[in-house]
């Protein structure tokens, strides 16, 4: 039996993981979320009696220490930093104080989970922090959102390295486009993609697993596609990858086309 807590658990990507975590005989799972409706019902769905839900919004101080203060009396073998929000517009079109909000949700309430649970990990823990595959092609009209991703990629391929000696594995996961309400939240469509990168939330949770099982890369980038774009993008020029991922611009498209 594992003891798994998630954030961010009751939508997209981390509704996938929790449900095929939970499908794993014997996991026992806490979730977390800020709207306790949607934990309630994902909890309902879920095999298993064991299972328990926190709520919390981690933009907001107060939670995330609350938070870390559960973490620092409860050990779990694995703990999925999931939680994170996106926005799509052009950079000072936005309000401000939304985007430092959303770097205090990606970077910040990261950075003190992570610490906290990396300071009691024991041998065969294990610590996922969800980045994405903008922080290696960064997306204009989404400009403060691919630099947080960027950080938490960085972080956790240092953290790798520094926690490999001591038997606990750090991973950062950098999800592909993933078909989700989350692009609709951010203000624009997984359409401004091409349809070749896009990918269910269930297949991207089942990378992200693979991935926990093998324990052994810094990071890994979700989606064959989306691997192979990356892949042609180390023989290009810097500014035509940003000019071509420019091309994808959600500020070139109506917000919120559906």
């Amino acid at each position: 039996m594992k003891k798994i807590l998630i954030t961010g658990a009751s939508d997209g990507i981390g509704l996938a993981v929790t449900k095929q975590l939970a499908a794993s005989k014997g996991n026992q799972l806490t979730l977390v979320a800020r709207n306790e409706e949607k934990l309630k019902h994902t909890l309902q769905q879920l095999p298993g009696e064991r299972h328990q839900y926190l709520v919390a919004d981690l933009s907001r101080d107060e939670n995330v220490a609350r938070l870390a203060d559960h973490l620092s009396t409860v050990h779990y073998d694995i703990l999925i930093n999931n939680a994170g929000a996106g926005m799509y517009g052009e950079f000072t079109q936005m309000p401000l104080d939304d985007q430092l909000q959303m770097m205090r949700l990606n970077m910040n309430s990261l950075v003190i989970l992570s610490h906290q649970y990396l300071t009691q990990a024991r041998k065969g823990d294990v610590l996922v922090n969800t980045a994405s595959f903008l922080a290696f092609a960064p997306l204009p009209g989404a400009s403060v959102y691919s630099a947080t991703k960027a950080f938490v990629a960085v972080l956790s391929e240092t953290l790798w390295w520094e926690y490999k000696k001591k038997g606990v594995y750090v991973l950062g996961f950098c999800p592909g486009v993933t078909s989700s309400k989350f692009h609709h939240t951010a203000g624009a469509s997984v359409r401004v993609f091409p349809g070749v990168l896009v990918q269910s939330p269930e297949k991207t949770a089942q990378e992200m697993i693979a991935a926990i099982e093998k324990s052994k890369l810094p990071s890994t980038v979700g989606g064959a596609a989306t691997r192979f774009m990356l892949l042609l993008s180390r023989f290009l020029r810097r500014q035509t990858l940003i000019n071509m991922m420019g091309r994808y611009s959600p500020v070139n498209t109506p917000p919120n086309e559906s």
